[in-house]
Parts: structure tokens; C-alpha cells; sequence
């Protein structure tokens, strides 16, 4: 059956080919529906009860991820024309429909006359710089917003952007921004953009970025490689058309199904033209070496290689594509979705490449060309030297292979959610100064709770001592933090109403303050009167940092009567929990990943001894590169915990390919020593060609500006690179030297 079908194929290219090509067509029709877009929610656990109390907050106070913090630097802060600009761009601002609240210097001066800076329209009035200057130290001095909107120094000031809840996905906020930033260049400071309104906004922007960064030298590297190996334009031509197919072929079914381009899936298209090419390169390689022993029918010849090679580059396209559904197993979406559209990926190139490849060959008639021995030298070496020295090709990569085993241990998995950046990226810069002069930019929530069963509110006068002592807590510890609690609002409000700070304000006071705050600004207490927050912007802090401060909270809740509780969340407390949860998840889709592959290493490899040498193979890759983590001090991350079950996948198609020729020339009866020779000098150039180009695809990841793809492609060139020297070298000396196969 498989026989008839390729037989029509190669009978009929013309009409193969205009089958794809009418698909590819079809399927192009579908990628315009793609949405590109990032959010924290993306990167949420499903099943969490940790996201499920964030929802329960939002549902009780509103989003507190929608800011935008911009910072202004004037060269004379002091002078009149100034302040008309800021008074005008922060007018111009509130009238854009994405906005809800605009917080500046000029906040308080509707509420305390004290704040009010002076008439800026006044041309005969004469213009008091030091009265100004003590007008923004008084501003600056206000409990409730004085640290937001200037610097101690007063050398900066903040215009501080809530959106709505409806402006808060990727076309607005980019609208947005684009609009706030045509506002800013007409004035006369410097500005810099700062919250986590346009980190989400910038990430998508670095994402299209890299592709066009990425894409382009891919392509380059792979038409100079292809074509300094080949030597015809026609063995070019169809692996690169073969990626862009099932390129196409993937996106459009991603728009079909509603998927979106994502933090995660913006390099699938990447991925797929680093990873797609090589079944291509297999079917070129091993049609050629089947001309070279008799070129009389190249019809024949290219029958028996689709028949011999359909089956291994299957086989070699499922080992990949169980690496990346391995990352199914764990809870949250983006990364299922990116493990799912990889291995439907790589899955489709095999199906493209079965039908291109062979069909272009047979249309254009390449039929003469000759192969380029580019490692001949090396691959003829290694095939005379490891059959005499079996074991020095086992104990080298197994000492080294120990030596990065014992480092393991010290592997860490701390990180903080500004890792995603480079220190040199101009983001990262930007959200470190507005954490400098401004405190943080990322979104913490403390909620202090008042059991249900109990009668009391949170607004009664004796809770606000244990409110006092959360906020004091937290500025002891996140000192480049900036909070905002029901205290701190109070204090302000006893300062314009020139009260005493000492005064305490009975309920009815406090329950009618909140209800003129919470039509202006944050919610502060929940509708039942049941719970407060304490609100902050949070400096950029790792897991195990974090998890120092929630201990201390936690002791701190021990010291409050029974019916007072404390609950940390917001968007940053769930991410850097999901953080150390996906490590552990992705930790064990390797496991998933190698078990799997095992499974079908056995089934085709009954032998024992076949089977051990190549999970040995495998491993060392992988100990080898945990320990150079370790080395190095790199912390486990998602990206990095990704890498290893997908370049498993990926390594372990070399193995599949050595061992299958391996097997196949021991059946037709050589002898061990000269069955390896042959899988080495026949095999092995297609396994460096197409990790020469896997690695130099991957190394492309390096440019990326986000750390977890720079990250992601280091680790996986380089597991890569070592697993094709196992595959080469370790693989065929463990075979060897264990006990005889028995030809199977």
C-alpha cells in the first residue's frame, strides 16, 4: 500500500506538488485571524487555589496591573512654562477614552490649597521659583501620593496612568502608549516609560522583533550551509520551501482553531525552520548515497529511499514531537499550546517533506550531483580509531559526565519575574530607575481579612493599628517599594484637613471617607467592609525573597486577634509561584519525555543491549549541561527547565538514525566492527550536517532580548552539540563493546 502511493507520487510530481500548493494556499487564508498578545495570566497555573484567591481579589478591588508610570526629567523644575505643559499633557491624557485616572502634582490641589502650585495663566503675575519649590516639597511630603508623582530629590516627577479594565489587551495598550508617547515628545522634558501596562506592551513588541531578527539569518544559514554541502540550487530550494510550507501550514491552523501568538509561541515559527529542515536533508542525503551505488534508475533509487527513509524520519519526528508534547503535562496554557504546536510542527514537516523533496528531485531531474565530503576526514578517523579503542571513547564522556553529575545538587531554582530581561535591554533599564526614584513597578497585594462569622468591619478604629503595623512591615523589608493602604490615606486626609495625626476618626468618619476615595482612586475595602489591602509596587525580588517576606508576615498574622488574617497576592505572588511550580512540572515532563522515548526505542531496538547504549547516550547530554548550569550559577527556570525535554527530543533523532543503519547493516551480515564503521561514515555526515545546522539555528536565539530565549537557545545548541559528539563517538564504542545484538 505505502509502495503504490509513493510510486504515484513520483509518477505524478506535477500534480503533487499543486496538491501542496493548493493547501498551503488554504491554510494562508486562516493566518490572518491570528491574535498577538501577552498577559500575566497567561503565565497562571490552572487549579491553583493561589489564582483563584488573585480572581477572588480582582472580583473585590478591580485589576491592579493596569498602570502606566511615566517620568519626566525637566531640565529646570522649577520653571513656569513647565508646569503649563504638565497641567496640559496631563488634561490631554485624561480625555483619551483608554484612560480611567491620571495621578500627577496636580492631584491634590482640588483637595488642599496647600498643593496648589499657583496661577500659571497669570502673565502679570510674577513668578515665585522658591514658593514652587516649597509647594513641591509639600506635595512631595503627602503620605497619600507624594512619593508617587516626585522623587525625594525632586529632580524627577511621575504622571501615573490607570487604564480601564476594557483598554487592558495588547491593541489598545499599544494604541495607547502610541499616543501618550506623540503627547510627551511636544514637551520639554525627558521621559521614560515605566509599569507593567507597558512591559506587557513591550514584550509583544520584542517578540515581533525577534522574528524578524531571528527569521532572516535562519534562512541564510541554512541556504550557505545546504548549498556549500549539496552543490545544486535544486537540494536548496526544497528544504527551504519544505520549513516555509509547514510553516504556513501551522500558522494557518493556529488561526483556524483561534490560537494565539504569545510570550511562548512567538518562536514556533523559529523553531520550525531550526528543527523541519533536517527530514529534507535525511531524504537528499540518503537519495544520493542510493545513486551512488547504481544511478541507472533514478526513479528506483528515489522509490527505495522513500521506502527505507519514510519510516525512520517518522520514527525521528516522533521522538522530537514527544519531547514537546511532554510539555502538555503541565497546568499552564501557553506552555501546553507551545509543546502542542511544535510537535504538530515537526509532525508536518515529515508529512511536507515526504512529498516535496522526492517529487522536486523528480521534476527538476537532480540527479548528477555530487555530494561535498565536508566530514569525510574527521567521520573516516573516528571510524578506524574506535573500533581499536572502544573504551577511551566510553570513559571520557563518562568522567566528564560524573564530574557535572556531582554539581547537580547545586542547581538552583530562584529567580524574579525582571529575569525575562537582559540587563543591557532598555526595558529593563527604564523599570530599574522608576524602582530607583519611584519604588517598583511590580504589582503586590497584602489583603488583612476579618473572619466572616465575626460582627466586626475593617474599618473599625482599633484594626487600623494592625493595618499600621503589615505597611510598616513591608517598607522595612522592600525599602525601593512604594505602598498605599487605608492608613496612609487617612494620614493624608488628617494632614488636608489640618487635624491632628494623632486624631482618631470614628467609624462613620472613616466609612464616609472611603466611599468620596474609592469614586476617585484605588478601592481600598472591600463592599462588605470585610477586608482592606495594602497595595504596592513592588521592587524586583526573587521567589526565595519573596518567601522570606511571607514568613514574616505569617508571624506577624500569629500576633493579631483570632479573627484577623492576612493573604499576599496580586499578579506578582501568583507568577513567581507558578515560576518554581512550572520548574518542577517541566522537571518532570522530562522524565515523561525520556519514559516515552524509552518506550519506543525498545519497541524498535529488542535487544538490550542496543537499547541501554542509547538511553546512556542521552543522558550524558543532559547531566553534562545541568552541571554547566550549575557551574556557572544559572538558575532552573522555565525556559531552561523547558530545554531539556525538548532538545531530548530532538538529540535522541540521532541516535534513531545511527542505531536504525547500524541494525540495518548488521542484517545484511557484517560483522560488528564493520557494520559501525559503515554507520559512521554513511550516517554520520547527515547527523553533523543537520546538527551543524540545528546548533547555528538555535545559536540564533542568542540575539533574542528576552534572557528565557537567549537562555533557550544556548541550552539547546549546546545540548545538541553534545549529543551528536555521544551520538558519534560514546554510541558506537558502548556498541561495541556490550554483548552481541544478535543482529537485531
Amino acid at each position: 500500500m505505502i509502495e503504490r502511493i509513493f510510486r504515484w507520487i513520483l509518477v505524478n510530481p506535477k500534480n503533487t506538488l499543486t496538491l501542496v500548493a493548493g493547501s498551503t494556499a488554504i491554510w494562508i487564508l486562516f493566518i490572518p485571524s491570528l491574535k498577538i498578545d501577552f498577559s500575566i495570566e497567561h503565565l497562571f497555573s490552572k487549579n491553583d487555589p493561589a489564582v483563584e484567591r488573585y480572581f477572588s481579589f480582582r472580583d473585590s478591588f478591580g485589576r491592579e496591573d493596569n498602570v502606566i508610570t511615566i517620568i519626566y526629567e525637566p531640565d529646570d523644575g522649577l520653571r513656569k512654562e513647565l508646569f503649563v505643559e504638565l497641567e496640559g499633557l496631563v488634561y490631554d491624557i485624561e480625555d483619551l477614552p483608554e484612560v480611567k485616572n491620571v495621578l500627577s502634582i496636580f492631584s491634590l490641589s482640588d483637595l488642599d490649597e496647600n498643593a496648589w502650585i499657583g496661577d500659571l495663566y497669570d502673565e502679570d503675575k510674577a513668578w515665585d521659583k522658591n514658593s514652587v519649590l516649597e509647594k513641591l516639597k509639600y506635595i512631595q511630603s503627602d503620605p497619600s501620593i507624594g512619593s508617587r508623582v516626585l522623587s525625594k530629590d525632586l529632580e524627577y516627577g511621575a504622571i501615573i496612568i490607570t487604564l480601564s479594565d476594557q483598554a487592558n489587551n495588547h491593541k489598545d495598550r499599544t494604541n495607547l502608549m502610541d499616543r501618550i508617547k506623540g503627547l510627551t515628545v511636544k514637551t520639554s522634558p525627558e521621559w521614560t516609560y515605566s509599569g507593567v501596562s507597558v512591559l506587557r506592551t513591550e514584550y509583544v513588541r520584542y517578540m515581533l522583533r525577534d522574528n524578524f531578527i531571528f527569521l532572516p539569518p535562519i534562512a541564510l544559514i541554512l541556504i550557505t550551509m545546504l548549498s556549500y554541502i549539496f552543490r545544486s540550487w535544486v537540494f536548496v530550494l526544497l528544504p527551504m520551501v519544505t520549513v516555509l510550507t509547514t510553516v504556513l501550514w501551522l500558522l494557518g491552523f493556529m488561526g483556524l482553531v483561534g490560537l494565539e501568538i504569545n510570550i511562548m509561541t512567538y518562536v514556533v515559527p523559529t523553531l520550525l525552520f531550526i528543527i523541519g529542515v533536517s527530514d529534507a536533508i535525511h531524504i537528499q542525503a540518503r537519495f544520493r548515497e542510493n545513486m551512488a551505488k547504481d544511478n541507472s534508475s533514478p526513479k528506483e533509487s528515489m522509490l527505495i529511499t522513500m521506502m527505507q527513509m519514510s519510516k525512520v524520519i517518522f520514527l525521528t519526528s516522533l521522538t522530537t514531537a514527544i519531547g514537546f508534547i511532554a510539555l502538555t503535562t503541565t497546568s499552564i496554557n501557553i506552555v501546553q499550546e507551545f509543546g502542542l504546536e511544535i510537535a504538530l510542527g515537526v509532525m508536518i514537516a515529515w508529512f511536507i517533506s515526504i512529498l516535496i523533496v522526492p517529487t522536486g528531485i523528480m521534476l527538476f531531474r537532480a540527479f548528477d550531483d555530487k555530494n561535498r565530503s565536508t566530514f569525510s576526514p574527521l567521520l573516516y578517523w573516528l571510524a578506524d580509531t574506535i573500533p581499536r579503542r572502544p573504551w577511551l571513547f566510553i570513559t571520557i564522556p563518562l568522567i566528564i559526565s560524573f564530574s557535572m553529575i556531582y554539581k547537580i545538587k547545586d542547581v538552583s531554582t530562584d529567580a524574579s519575574l525582571m529575569d525575562d530581561l537582559r540587563p543591557k535591554n532598555q526595558l529593563y533599564q527604564d523599570l530599574k530607575f522608576t524602582e530607583k526614584y519611584f519604588g517598583g513597578v511590580l504589582p503586590f497585594e497584602v489583603l488583612i481579612s476579618i473572619d466572616p462569622s465575626n460582627d466586626k468591619k475593617i474599618v473599625e478604629p482599633d484594626i487600623f493599628p494592625y493595618i499600621d503595623k503589615v505597611e510598616s512591615l513591608l517598607r522595612s523589608e522592600m525599602e525601593e517599594s512604594r505602598f498605599f493602604s487605608l492608613s496612609t490615606f487617612l494620614r493624608s486626609v488628617k494632614r488636608i484637613r489640618g487635624d491632628d495625626v494623632e486624631a482618631i476618626y470614628n467609624q462613620e468618619m472613616i466609612e464616609s471617607i472611603i466611599e468620596e476615595q474609592s469614586r476617585q482612586d484605588l478601592k481600598l475595602v472591600s463592599n462588605d467592609k470585610k477586608m482592606t489591602r495594602v497595595t504596592g509596587l513592588i521592587e524586583n525580588k526573587t521567589s526565595s525573597e519573596m518567601k522570606k517576606i511571607y514568613n514574616k508576615l505569617d508571624s506577624l498574622s500569629n500576633s493579631f486577634p483570632p479573627y484577623l488574617s492576612i493573604e499576599c497576592t496580586g499578579t506578582t505572588v501568583v507568577a513567581l509561584r507558578t515560576n518554581d511550580y512550572l520548574v518542577q512540572s517541566l522537571v518532570n515532563s522530562l522524565g515523561l519525555a525520556l519514559f516515552f522515548i524509552s518506550i519506543v526505542m525498545a519497541v524498535m531496538f529488542k535487544a538490550r543491549s542496543i537499547l541501554f547504549a542509547s538511553l546512556v547516550t542521552n543522558l550524558i547530554p543532559i547531566f553534562t549541561i545541568l552541571g554547566i548550569i550549575a557551574w556557572f550559577g544559572v538558575s532552573i527556570r522555565p525556559p531552561t527547565a523547558m530545554t531539556f525535554a525538548v532538545a531530548l527530543g530532538i538529540a535522541v533523532d540521532d541516535s534513531l538514525h545511527f542505531l536504525l543503519r547500524y541494525r540495518k547493516e548488521l542484517r545484511q551480515g557484517m560483522n560488528r566492527v564493520d557494520a559501525i564503521q559503515s554507520t559512521i561514515i554513511n550516517t554520520g555526515s547527515a547527523l553533523m550536517i543537520t546538527t551543524t545546522i540545528l546548533v547555528s539555528g538555535f545559536s540564533i536565539l542568542l540575539f533574542s532580548a528576552f534572557l528565557p530565549t537567549y537562555q533557550f537557545g544556548l541550552l539547546s545548541a549546546s545540548m545538541i552539540g553534545v549529543a551528536l559528539l555521544c551520538d558519534i563517538t560514546l554510541l558506537p564504542a558502548l556498541c561495541l563493546v556490550l554483548p552481541n545484538p544478535n543482529k537485531g
